[in-house]
C-alpha cells in the first residue's frame, strides 16, 4: 500500500459538497408524531424564511385565492394544535414563497419519497435510461446464452 505524502495538503480533505436534497435533521423536527413533524417544520421554514409571518399569509392569500391569516400559519406550525395541519395546496404556496422545500421531504419521508430540484430532472432521466439500458443488456446476453446451450 503507498504511503501517504504527509507534506502535500490535501485540498479536498474537509470539502463537504451541497446536499442535493435539502433536509431538515431529524433532531430539528423530532416530534411523536408525523403531524407534530410537519408542524416543527413549518415552523423553521418561516422562521428561517426572512419573512415575517404577515407578509408569508398576505403572498399565500394571493397565490392560493384564499383567506390565510398569521393565526392560520400559528396552528399549522403548533405541535399542541395537530388537528389543524396544513393542505397539501397551501404547504405547496408557502413553499413556492420560501423557496424551501425541506417540509414537502418531512412529510414524503414516510412514503420513500424525496423532493429534488427540477435542474437534476435531465440527470434522473439519464440515468435512469442507462438502467434499462443495462438491464436489457443481461437479458440479451441472458437470451444468447439460452440460445447457445439449446443448439
Amino acid at each position: 500500500m503507498a504511503r501517504r505524502d504527509a507534506f502535500t495538503i490535501d485540498l479536498f480533505k474537509d470539502y463537504q459538497p451541497a446536499p442535493v436534497v435539502d433536509r431538515f435533521s431529524d433532531e430539528q423536527v423530532k416530534a411523536w408524531s408525523m403531524a407534530g413533524r410537519l408542524a416543527k417544520a413549518i415552523a423553521l421554514t418561516m422562521e428561517e424564511s426572512g419573512l415575517t409571518r404577515e407578509e408569508i399569509a398576505a403572498q399565500m392569500s394571493e397565490i392560493t385565492k384564499s383567506s390565510v391569516s398569521k393565526a392560520t400559519l400559528d396552528a399549522y406550525s403548533s405541535q399542541a394544535r395537530e388537528q389543524n395541519q396544513i393542505p397539501a395546496v397551501r404547504l405547496a404556496a408557502l413553499i413556492a414563497i420560501t423557496g424551501d422545500a425541506r417540509a414537502f421531504n418531512v412529510l414524503l419521508e414516510e412514503a420513500g419519497l424525496i423532493v429534488v430540484p427540477k435542474k437534476f430532472e435531465a440527470l434522473l432521466k439519464r440515468e435512469r435510461a442507462r438502467e434499462l439500458r443495462e438491464q436489457l443488456e443481461r437479458e440479451e446476453k441472458a437470451a444468447d446464452a439460452q440460445w447457445r446451450a439449446n443448439r
